[in-house]
């Protein structure tokens, strides 16, 4: 099987136990495509117990940089097809992870385009929501004491609404991390735990006049029914999606025809 002409999209899944499924899926949902062969050529990994957690990292409570493990998934899928990939999950694209996955890449002479989801993500919304201005922010701890999201939301005009610290951990964080009813704890279930503090997090944002609201973890999209429809939804994980599949069809049209 040749794919030299097949700009195929590489998923480094594993950081989060649905997170790469996600991306995959809304990468098949947003593609336009009437045939089985119509459809973009994707190759997921997803090795969870080598790629350490990113918060704990970030806390310094993990002495290991997942950066490298990441950086060895993304040469494996290159070696494997990939031209364009995408990391299943926001917290790795914090620059203390994200830069050096950078800096081994280019050790390693590799030629993927590597995404980044959080700046895909702004791109998103000053795309298809013009019109907002006041973005609220659901993230790991991890990704918020980083300021990741609040610095590139200024950078593309809009004003961050982020919660202060003590709502941040025992609400939104646990959310996510909670080791009996979190979101990671429960894969494929929402706990009652998790839908209430949920519509904390609902009615904290609307008391904030936030306009839009920003699932910037990956698994915060499973939620995306559980919100409010008082607010715009931008879910991290269809944005990097749509990002990979634009990636992917513009460099598919480029390409030499055999």
């Amino acid at each position: 099987m040749d794919v030299a002409n097949d700009n195929v999209i590489g998923i480094v899944g594993g950081m989060g136990p649905e997170a790469g499924m996600a991306l995959f899926n809304s990468i098949l949902t947003h593609t336009r495509a009437a045939t089985d062969q119509e459809h973009l050529s994707v190759l997921l990994m997803s090795f969870p117990r080598h790629i350490t957690d990113r918060t704990l990292f970030l806390q310094g409570d993990e002495e290991i940089n997942p950066a490298y493990n990441v950086s060895d998934m993304i040469c494996r899928l290159e070696y494997a097809g990939a031209r364009v990939v995408g990391l299943a999950c926001n917290t790795v694209h914090v620059p203390e992870i994200f830069d050096v996955i950078a800096a081994e890449l280019r050790k390693k002479n590799s030629q993927v385009r590597l995404l980044n989801m959080p700046a895909e993500t702004c791109r998103y919304i000053r795309r298809h929501h013009a019109q907002v201005h006041r973005v609220g922010l659901m993230t790991t701890n991890g990704t918020y004491r980083s300021a990741l999201y609040e610095n590139l939301l200024l950078d593309f005009g809009f004003h961050a609404i982020v919660p202060d610290a003590m709502f941040q951990n025992d609400v939104v964080h646990r959310m996510i991390y909670d080791k009996h009813f979190g979101i990671k704890a429960n894969p494929g279930r929402i706990t009652p735990e998790v839908k209430l503090r949920a519509a904390e997090a609902i009615e904290f944002f609307r008391q904030h006049q936030a306009e839009a609201i920003i699932l910037g973890c990956t698994e915060l999209s499973l939620l995306k029914q559980e919100l409010s429809r008082d607010f715009v939804i931008i879910d991290s994980t269809e944005a990097l999606a749509l990002a990979l599949i634009r990636e992917a069809t513009v460099a598919l049209a480029q390409a030499p025809q055999l």
